[in-house]
């Protein structure tokens, strides 16, 4: 029977120089022993220049207006043209307890051991004083994307089927990559305190999970690996802004149930 790979940790470098820094690294490790490999750092992407927005027309101030500026502000060639309206920014939201969150009787067995590994990720950080990785939806996406890849295929890596890597997953998934990502897999462990401890005793997984520079993070279960739950985490800094999970969405809306339906995995691997 082929071997497979158990898990694998990815981390992109710091920009600044040190000693410590870490390279973006896979570590490998098949029971009974865990390897870790060095690939080259990809040179950052630049962003493409946002699209030029055309401006409404702006009707011209009539005679009596610009006297009437004139006389208000008489060192003024003319009346400044009217701001354009601009968009309310979206509104923030909090990211809710996740002890409240799990007691939810409506999650699926996939969705609760995603919040429980998010749970953990974030449990840990605290312990050592970091602030928590906030869920992210394009993230969440680009985990769950690999971890059924994986779990469909019948393999443990971080190149998927398609030859991505999480970088290009991140992209795809419009998250500004900016050459801060990591991702930790790991295969045929069934609980989050396992999975956090098989990471935990790995030196580049438990970089990624601890590391300072890590805003976001993303997770993704498929419940139908060869051995058991495969998992995935990934790891980004670079934008601002949060988007809201789905399954937070749905816990506002009073709608987990109906998207745990929309989001549910079939009860076999596809053949």
């Amino acid at each position: 029977m082929r071997s497979r790979i158990r898990a694998c940790a990815a981390c992109v470098p710091m920009l600044k120089v040190s000693a410590v820094a870490a390279v973006f690294a896979f570590a490998v490790a098949a029971p009974p022993t865990a390897r870790a490999d060095e690939a080259p750092v990809e040179a950052p992407v630049e962003s493409p220049a946002p699209a030029a927005v055309d401006p409404a027309a702006v009707e011209a101030p009539s005679a009596e207006s610009r006297a009437a500026a004139d006389a208000l502000s008489p060192a003024a060639e003319s009346a400044p043209a009217p701001e354009l309206a601009q968009p309310a920014p979206p509104a923030e939201w909090t990211a809710p307890d996740l002890g409240a969150v799990l007691a939810n009787p409506d999650y699926d067995d996939r969705t609760r051991l995603e919040l429980e590994i998010l749970q953990r990720v974030n449990g840990v950080r605290a312990e050592r004083g970091l602030g928590p990785l906030q869920l992210d939806d394009r993230l969440v996406a680009a985990a769950r994307q690999h971890a059924v890849d994986m779990a469909y295929r019948n393999f443990c890596r971080h190149r998927g089927s398609d030859g991505s890597l999480a970088r290009d997953r991140l992209r795809r998934n419009g998250y500004p990559y900016n050459n801060w990502a990591g991702e930790n897999i790991l295969c045929a462990r069934r609980t989050a305190d396992a999975a956090l401890k098989w990471w935990m005793n790995s030196a580049p997984h438990r970089a990624n999970i601890l590391h300072g520079h890590f805003t976001h993070i993303g997770v993704g279960v498929s419940m139908l690996g060869t051995y058991g739950p495969d998992m995935v985490l990934t790891f980004a800094a670079g934008d601002g802004h949060t988007a809201l999970p789905g399954v937070f969405a749905a816990l506002r809306d009073g709608n987990v149930a109906g998207w745990i339906a929309s989001t549910r995995e079939p009860e076999q691997r596809p053949r």
